[in-house]
């Protein structure tokens, strides 16, 4: 509050400081301007003098002249001491003073004016009257005047009395009190003061109406400046919590699923939103997610169908006053849809697109859903990498199967699903026969291609819920859950007769037919470990091996060493 007032009060001192000194100027200026038009005020009025009495003089002789008469008229109609003066500084007209005490006034001889119009003709003297307390300004001016003159008769008197027959001259001085001075001074004090008090009260007024006005604008300013940090604070919270969450998330799908309640706060007027992914072909885009109104675009579209893959950024449905949509889209209504690239480490995932009501909120969420595809291009793109990270470390690199780290953790959580729910586990165990012959034959490359054909059929052959693994060399593993020991010898049945039919060739050249030996397994109660359910299954390889190969053997899982039945 003190800071404020100081405040307030800077610009009032500011401009009584100003003032005083302009009033102090003024001041200066208007005293010598008076004074000088005194001066001259004085010097008229004593030329007026002189010459009426040089006239009269000439005219009528001294002896027919009142020089007391004479100076109080003048003196009373200029407003001024008008003083007649002899050559010996005797006094012999005064407008203040009545003839009859003329007699007895001092010699003004050696007054400083007097003399100086003595010797120079004018002189010019201020100085201070202790009996009438203020300064007085003195002028006198010198008259010389002929020792004849003509009366009215015309006739030619004697010598002036004044010179005693020498030749006659006078003195006319004028004086003027400057208490006067001080008077117009004050008045001048009063109307610049007075102007100066209106010109700090207007200031005031002005600056507290100014600092009303500033401290409103600046409420306006604050609250709106507060809702806009809270605004941006929230969206920054939604894009934080959007990120965060897709982190979390281990899926593609469940990602998607994120997006939808935070579009929902984050884009306020987006009546509905997609999200389309490029497939690892590069040639087509699959829809993953939707919400709000139901998406009417193509669920598959080519990358050439979307304006913004097509110019590497943003597009509008309507821009600039051009409505051009993209070829998936099917609305050709007044809806506003805006298609953005999902980019992340400078490759293309997919897109997001997003549709309005109209353009003015369209605009208002630009930067917000521009920000929204970048958070959703980035957390794609490290599920990706996860994804490709995670499958690199499951999968043989040869066969493109899950290998046998992968297959253990498998076993395991099958195993104790089957604890918890009573469910059967099958396991085959499968080898290709005089593999090591046939690479010493037609080389080890034959031998990798031979081994990737036989993985891509078994793969093939099998259910979606059978894990198909590379155990080891050219040793095939393959779970089946929930799949019982004749319905796992059945497909292993197939399995060896569907590769045994098989006629593969590699650069031209014929590598006959190639074989498989398979032994399966099944956990017969909750004591089975992994590892003797795989020594089950590989002990029931080896005996179809023993038995002339291209067949299927299931263990009994009674006697690890005993016979097992042919299938």
């Amino acid at each position: 509050m003190l800071k404020k007032s100081g405040l307030l009060a800077m610009p009032a001192i500011l401009m009584t400081i100003v003032l005083t000194a302009s009033l102090s100027l003024l001041t200066f200026y208007f005293k010598d301007t008076l004074l000088k038009s005194y001066k001259i005020k004085l010097k008229q009025i004593a030329d007026v003098t002189a010459k009426v009495l040089r006239d009269d003089i000439e005219l009528h002789g001294d002896k027919h002249i009142d020089f007391d008469v004479l100076a109080t008229d003048i003196g009373s109609s200029s407003g001024m001491r008008v003083t007649i003066i002899d050559p010996e500084g005797v006094v012999v007209g005064d407008s203040k003073v009545s003839s009859h005490d003329l007699k007895q006034m001092e010699n003004y001889g050696s007054r400083p004016e007097i003399q100086a119009a003595m010797s120079s003709g004018s002189g010019l003297a201020r100085r201070f009257r202790q009996a009438l307390g203020y300064d007085q300004l003195y002028y006198a001016t010198k008259i010389e005047i002929n020792s004849e003159g003509s009366h009215a008769d015309g006739h030619q008197h004697g010598a002036s009395s004044l010179t005693h027959g020498e030749a006659d001259l006078l003195v006319v001085r004028t004086a003027l009190a400057l208490n006067i001075l001080g008077q117009q001074m004050l008045w001048i004090w009063l109307w610049v003061g007075g102007i100066s008090i209106l010109g700090v009260m207007i200031v005031v007024i002005i600056s507290v109406l100014f600092s009303k006005m500033i401290d409103k604008q600046a409420s306006v300013e604050r609250s709106a400046l507060e809702g806009e940090v809270k605004e941006r604070t929230h969206e920054l919270s939604l894009m934080q919590r959007l990120g965060s969450l897709m982190s979390a998330c281990t899926t593609v799908e469940g990602a998607a699923n994120v997006v939808h309640p935070i579009a929902n706060h984050l884009l306020p007027g987006c009546t509905g939103g997609a999200i389309t992914l490029i497939k690892s072909s590069r040639n087509r885009l699959d829809l993953l997610t939707q919400w709000g109104e139901q998406w009417k675009g193509s669920e598959r579209f080519e990358p050439s169908d979307c304006w913004s893959l097509l110019k590497g950024h943003t597009h509008y449905s309507f821009e600039d006053g051009l409505e051009i949509h993209c070829a998936h889209s099917a609305n050709k209504e007044d809806d506003f849809q805006v298609c953005i690239p999902l980019v992340a480490q400078g490759e293309t995932l997919g897109v997001l697109h997003l549709s309005y009501e109209n353009h003015e909120e369209l605009e208002a969420n630009n930067a917000k859903a521009e920000a929204m595809a970048e958070q959703i291009g980035l957390a794609l793109a490290n599920m990706r990498l996860r994804e490709d990270l995670r499958q690199q470390a499951i999968r043989d690199p040869l066969t493109g199967l899950f290998n046998r780290r992968h297959m253990m953790e498998f076993l395991e959580q099958r195993i104790y699903n089957t604890e918890t729910q009573s469910a059967p586990l099958s396991v085959m165990m499968i080898d290709l026969d005089h593999f090591k012959r046939f690479n010493d034959t037609f080389g080890h490359d034959a031998g990798d291609y031979v081994l990737k054909q036989v993985s891509m059929e078994l793969k093939q052959a099998t259910r979606e819920t059978d894990l198909v693994c590379r155990y080891g060399g050219e040793e095939i593993c393959i779970i089946c859950p929930d799949s019982s020991l004749e319905e796992t010898a059945e497909l292993g049945r197939a399995l060896v007769a569907r590769i045994a039919g098989q006629g593969m060739q590699f650069n031209g050249q014929s590598l006959g037919n190639v074989t498989i030996s398979l032994g399966v397994a099944t956990r017969q109660n909750i004591d089975t470990s992994v590892d003797l359910l795989l020594k089950d299954a590989d002990n029931a390889l080896y005996e179809a091996k023993e038995q002339g190969r291209n067949r299927v053997i299931v263990s009994s899982g009674e006697d690890a060493e005993g016979s097992f039945p042919e299938l």
